[in-house]
């Protein structure tokens, strides 16, 4: 079985209320195109 490298990818990004709106759509483009890398790779989610 091969060993698969591991990120974080859930993040609590409310705990500082400080420009949230633009964090939390950052956060989602991040996920998009590692979604879209993972995708175009032939590796599954």
């Amino acid at each position: 079985m091969a060993k698969t490298d591991t990120q974080v990818i859930c993040k609590n990004i409310f705990k500082s209320g400080k420009n949230i709106k633009a964090t939390f759509t950052r956060l989602w483009i991040e996920l998009i195109n590692q979604f879209e890398k993972n995708k175009s790779t032939g590796s599954k989610t």
